[in-house]
């Protein structure tokens, strides 16, 4: 009942929330050239990277799609999980005049950042389109799911951001150890490469979420996939776990930020 009446709570500061998202957009592009467009051009310029490594170098099939569109749908979803982790670390402690100062929902600070970062997955995400119709590839049914997934993985950013906004007020470490655990992380899930689902790699499609959640993308949107695999269930689990508990550690940790922040 608690997490109810908090959820209510947060729900009335949405437009808080909604303009510190805003805020950290602007803030993220000011004085740019590309503005907005960097949320293109990053994903993209690493899918080319990755494209002349593992299909000239490495020689990795992905057939029949094409490894450009199958890396770069792995890319969109993982800049804004990589976005989320590094970003909503900082969000209390880059705000500390809000959070001894003003009262309001704390929680709104990190949630503000996957706001801001969804905004950029969206914009790099409309690029898919363009890349499947540059190389011939039509869509199914099962597009009509991916907001199931999108759901999931909102519901794990959430909790993920909630976990190290907390932990880094109290620890300022986590922010440095943050960037080593998003590369180990990247190359864990399935952005760059599928992972097997036989052997001991397979373990990994069940206890990481993100692998799940990126294959659930690839096969909705150019798989041919109709419905969502069984790892998907584990993932959609583990993620409302991650939110649960970061929920409580936030909680917990809370009557601490004024002294901390």
């Amino acid at each position: 009942m608690a997490l109810l009446a908090d959820l209510g709570e947060i729900f009335r500061s949405r437009e808080l929330a909604w303009m510190l998202g805003m805020r950290e957009v602007r803030v993220r592009y000011k004085h740019t050239l590309l503005g907005l467009g960097w949320a293109v051009a990053q994903p993209l310029c690493l899918m080319l990277v990755f494209t002349l490594v593992f299909t000239r170098v490495a020689r990795l099939d992905t057939a029949p799609v094409p490894y450009p569109v199958f890396v770069y749908i792995g890319l969109v979803p993982w800049q804004f999980h990589a976005a989320v982790l590094t970003g909503a670390a900082r969000s209390l402690s880059d705000n500390r005049n809000l959070v001894t100062k003003v009262y309001f929902r704390r929680e709104v600070l990190p949630l503000s950042v996957v706001l801001s970062a969804l905004v950029d997955f969206a914009v790099a995400g409309v690029l898919v389109a363009g890349l499947m119709a540059w190389f011939g590839v039509k869509p199914g049914a099962g597009l009509l799911l991916v907001p199931v997934v999108i759901g999931v993985q909102l519901v794990l950013a959430c909790g993920v951001a909630l976990w190290v906004s907390a932990a880094n007020l109290l620890y300022r470490d986590v922010q440095f150890i943050l960037q080593l655990v998003v590369l180990v992380w990247m190359f864990a899930s399935s952005v760059i490469w599928p992972i097997p689902r036989q052997g001991s790699l397979a373990l990994l499609a069940w206890l990481n979420p993100m692998t799940p959640i990126l294959d659930a993308y690839r096969g909705l949107i150019v798989g041919g996939q109709f419905t969502l695999a069984p790892e998907f269930g584990a993932s959609a689990a583990i993620s409302a776990l991650v939110l649960v508990s970061g929920w409580l550690w936030f909680r917990r940790a809370e009557p601490r930020f004024g002294e901390l922040a």
